[in-house]
């Protein structure tokens, strides 16, 4: 599944995705600001189902609010030591996305494009284990082996160390449809 372009420097204001713009035109563009990180995201109107970002400084990232719904986290942050490896995250990783394999879960290189290429991981089974939901998958689809942070049927979910903070492993859910942000855009505060 191909995965969003790679970060690009963050201007002063930067555009939206254009499809995005498309999608949300009777949105605003806005900077939404949290304790430790931030990002440019759509803030829409109840014409729209009040859909926007919030912060969620417990997880270290973002929520997805609309009106009615209770907020979905979409992105969410975990720290590693100084010089580490994102597989340094895996432990904290698992215990956050509790599922039927996810002792055998690993964090594995995605193919990516633009400057993403090579920065990008799925949380996904490893051996046998991923052999059977492959297996399991192709005839209907099944539930997340690896929890809720781990590959499904349906969505584009994927892990990155952040550049500009190389402590923070970034957990992006851009879900099956267009977002309202730009996770190129996301900055430490």
């Amino acid at each position: 599944m191909p995965h969003t372009p790679g970060p690009k420097p963050v201007v002063a204001d930067p555009k939206p995705i254009p499809a995005a713009t498309d999608a949300f035109k009777t949105c605003t563009w806005e900077k939404v600001v949290g304790a430790h990180l931030s990002i440019w995201s759509f803030h829409c109107g109840a014409d729209t189902s009040g859909l926007h970002l919030v912060p969620n400084d417990k997880l270290g990232g973002f929520d997805l609010a609309m009106t009615g719904s209770a907020p979905e986290n979409i992105i969410r942050s975990f720290t590693i030591p100084a010089g580490g490896k994102i597989d340094d995250a895996l432990p904290a990783i698992r215990a956050a996305s509790p599922g039927k394999d996810t002792a055998t879960c690993a964090l594995v290189p995605v193919p990516a494009f633009d400057a993403w290429a090579g920065k990008l991981y799925d949380l996904e089974p490893t051996g046998a284990a991923k052999a059977a939901y492959d297996k399991a998958n192709a005839v209907e689809p099944q539930d997340p082996p690896c929890g809720d942070l781990g590959i499904a049927p349906a969505g584009d979910r994927f892990f990155t160390v952040m550049s500009a903070d190389p402590t923070r492993v970034l957990y992006v859910n851009m879900g099956s449809e267009i977002q309202p942000f730009d996770p190129n855009t996301i900055q430490v505060r």
